[in-house]
């Protein structure tokens, strides 16, 4: 088969490199892609949300089928337009990844496939939204409450808010335009507490197969301080959830939101991916999203032993039923490292140092993010630089390799977290 790769991140260097492990890849392509797939596919330099030069381009150059990875290209419809001209595509349709391109929307999916959720109320006016504010005492037991742009805003729409001040500038934040049209509504949510994992499922409108949870990490900083972003690390599996509980999730979370997506016409054929907090009473929704996660999807394709084209494939030709998955023992953990200044902004430019040494060092994998190389020297390019991944028969195996390499790879103003799976480290030293 003939793949063509959609996006330029390290959740698609890591989509890259399982798919050229099948049989049945003949040739690879990634658009735009980055340095680090090189190797592995032909970039082709067209950007993820030109799905016009996409679909001529995997017209002209036969492609079998196409893997999208970022979540804008589905919700601005590139299903639609390659199934139009005939061609194969994972991922769902415009109207089915509404369930990650409007939260209102989804929320409205929730509350008809009565899967658990927190409770919200949606504004189209900031003022209205601020009056329905006022109405919790200050200081009250409604605080924090969590401010939520409706829209995409790469991870970067959601406030946790413990005063009314915070909740206000939020709001006023989401309608001043700081989102752009992702801030034309806002939901504002009750704020769960508890443990939250990554439950990621193939599912081609009827049949659903599961992935084993993983875990991330979406601050900036140790100890979850700091803004929120993209996810600075991630590690599998979720050494805290037992089966029962994933079998819970699978039931009352994940199976009625695909009946529910069927049943009003809009069936979801790709890979559905929900945020679920496990609070005091049970699992509950937080949000889904229409793609793989990044950086989940890091930590938990190195472990995968199916073929992954052969999966992709079988959802796109809705014939999924019958299949399984098989999981290597192995754990893995992911460490991002990111550029000076992120989330707030980033430094482009920087010279990467390390990269060749790291290369040879056994049970690490380097994933390229925001990367750009020139005359054979690797230079930052954005926010999210560098994933580094390291498996191991023990989370204390894996964790020691990724941050082995995380210590020789270099930049200037390099940031990363040094506590990712030190909770699941723990656990295993219980």
């Amino acid at each position: 088969m003939r793949v063509l790769v959609v996006g330029s991140g390290g959740r698609e260097h890591a989509l890259v490199e399982a798919l050229a492990q099948s049989p049945q890849a003949e040739e690879i392509f990634a658009a735009p892609g980055n340095p680090g797939m090189a190797g592995l596919a032909e970039l082709v330099d067209i950007p993820a949300d030109d799905i016009i030069g996409l679909r001529n381009f995997a017209r002209v150059a036969s492609i079998d089928l196409t893997v999208v990875g970022p979540e804008s290209p589905l919700v601005g419809g590139i299903a639609e337009a390659f199934w139009e001209a005939g061609l194969k595509v994972f991922g769902p349709s415009r109207a089915a990844a509404r369930i990650e391109g409007s939260k209102v929307f989804a929320k409205e999916v929730m509350r008809h496939a009565g899967v658990p959720t927190a409770r919200s109320e949606a504004f189209d006016l900031e003022r209205a939204a601020l009056d329905y504010l006022r109405g919790f005492p200050p200081g009250g037991d409604a605080y924090p409450v969590v401010v939520k742009v409706d829209g995409l805003a790469a991870g970067k729409g959601v406030k946790v808010a413990y005063s009314y001040e915070e909740a206000e500038d939020a709001i006023h934040a989401a309608f001043s335009g700081a989102f752009g049209a992702a801030g034309e509504r806002v939901l504002i949510e009750e704020h769960m507490t508890g443990k939250e994992a990554s439950v990621f499922a193939l599912t081609d409108g009827r049949s659903i197969l599961p992935f084993v949870p993983a875990q991330d990490y979406k601050r900036i900083y140790d100890g979850d301080e700091g803004p929120n972003t993209g996810g600075m690390g991630a590690y599998s599996p979720t050494m805290w959830m037992d089966s029962a509980t994933y079998a819970t999730v699978l039931e009352e979370i994940i199976t009625p939101t695909v009946h529910q997506l069927a049943l009003i016409g809009a069936p979801f054929t790709g890979l559905l991916y929900a945020g679920v907090m496990m609070t005091l009473e049970g699992p509950k929704a937080v949000e889904f999203n229409c793609r793989f996660g990044d950086p989940e999807t890091q930590a938990l394709l190195p472990r995968m032993r199916t073929d992954l084209l052969d999966l992709l494939a079988a959802c796109a030709e809705e014939d999924l039923g019958g299949r399984e998955i098989s999981w290597s023992a192995e754990k893995a953990v992911c460490v991002v490292l990111a550029s000076e200044g992120y989330p707030e902004s980033a430094s482009e430019g920087d010279e990467i140092l390390g990269l060749d040494e790291v290369a040879g060092m056994a049970g690490v994998r380097v994933y390229h993010a925001a990367t750009r190389q020139e005359n054979g020297v690797f230079y930052t390019a954005g926010g999210r630089v560098l994933n580094i991944v390291g498996t191991g028969s023990s989370i204390m195996e894996a964790r020691a390799r990724a941050y082995a390499a995380v210590e020789i790879i270099d930049f200037p103003g390099k940031q990363y977290r040094s506590d990712i799976a030190l909770e699941a480290l723990e656990m295993e030293e219980l």
